[in-house]
């Protein structure tokens, strides 16, 4: 059964407004150094922000000294990127593009894909696409990492419905899970004065060894996979999963 591909309505102005407490300061800060330290790759050299959101992660990687592509489908979202760029006197080349379009050959040193910014196409053969078209986009030898919410933890504590605080509202939170599919369904409504808001996402979550298998296939050969940004053990309770991998020979 297809996903329901609705991420287009999810980040809109609703989402710009709660950004920051979702994706604070501190942790862009820590994984900047983090990416920086697991490329090891010399000043100039090209990356690709594939799923750039507002840039949090292409701007600072630009005033570091990298040449930086950020590509994001979300139209908002790339607006707010490109005002930051330019008030930041960044210089990262933000583009308006779905990743299912992607058409670089050999042009980056390196990939990142940050924020769970994957899984959110109809169909699983397009995710698996993507993961070639990343391969095609890097040069001999280039580097792919990956950054997305632990499949197994996010279930355990974050299934079924409840109210969280989020961005200083009190949010209504409804969750489902498909087993059979990795399908992943997620409602949020908040009051905002007299209006009841609400959104609702639809995303695949993959299992760690199916993303393995899937940049496999296309070519990108995982080296480490780790459990969080500081580049721990992979564990049931890891808050994230951090997959590393070089351009290889597509199987």
């Amino acid at each position: 059964m297809a996903l329901l591909e609705n991420w287009q309505q999810f980040f809109e102005e609703d989402y710009l407004s709660v950004e920051d407490h979702i994706l604070p300061k501190t942790r862009t800060d820590l994984e900047v150094e983090q990416i920086i330290k697991r490329f090891q790759l010399p000043l100039g050299a090209r990356i690709l922000d594939l799923g750039c959101g507002t840039g949090r992660l292409s701007i600072p990687l630009s005033q570091a000294g990298f040449q930086v592509v950020g590509i994001d489908g979300a139209p908002i979202l790339i607006n707010a990127a490109k005002a930051a760029n330019e008030q930041a006197g960044a210089a990262v080349e933000f583009i308006h593009q779905d990743m299912r379009e992607l058409d670089r050959e050999e042009e980056f040193d390196a990939v990142i894909n940050f924020g769970t910014a994957f899984g959110y196409c109809a169909h699983e053969w397009e995710d698996q696409d993507i993961l070639r078209r990343v391969w095609r986009a890097l040069r001999p030898g280039g580097q792919f990492l990956m950054d997305y919410e632990n499949r197994e933890l996010r279930i355990q504590s974050a299934f079924g419905k409840r109210w969280e605080k989020l961005g200083g509202k009190l949010v209504y939170v409804h969750r489902e899970f498909d087993c059979a599919t990795g399908h992943w369904m997620e409602k949020l409504s908040w009051l905002e004065g007299a209006d009841r808001k609400k959104k609702v996402l639809h995303q695949r979550f993959y299992a760690t060894t199916e993303m393995i298998r899937m940049c496999r296939h296309a070519g990108l050969h995982v080296q480490e996979v780790y459990g969080d940004i500081d580049f721990s053990r992979l564990e049931v309770n890891s808050p994230r999963v951090l997959i590393w991998a070089k351009r290889g020979e597509v199987e």
